[in-house]
């Protein structure tokens, strides 16, 4: 197991069991084949998918910042800006 530790305060936040050799081997599979269907859609449509992910990340700026400030220790106002 590995512990996650906040680094501003040391405090464990979770921990995660290690992955193993297969399942290493099946995530690079499968990003293997999201690259190769990614390379076939269109550019516009790629523009229209990436504006969508930005809608989103801005609609949860504020749990993403909360996230990076216990994971990088980060302060809130560096966190909201990287979000």
């Amino acid at each position: 197991m590995f512990s996650i530790i906040n680094p501003a305060n040391e405090e464990v936040v979770t921990t995660v069991a290690p992955s193993s050799l297969e399942e290493v081997d099946e995530a690079i599979a499968r990003s293997n084949e999201a690259l190769a269907s990614w390379r076939d859609v269109a550019p516009g449509d790629r523009a229209n998918m990436l504006r969508r992910f930005s809608d989103v990340v801005r609609d949860h700026v504020e749990e993403l910042a909360q996230l990076e400030v216990i994971n990088a220790g980060h302060t809130i106002g560096n966190a909201r800006w990287e979000a």
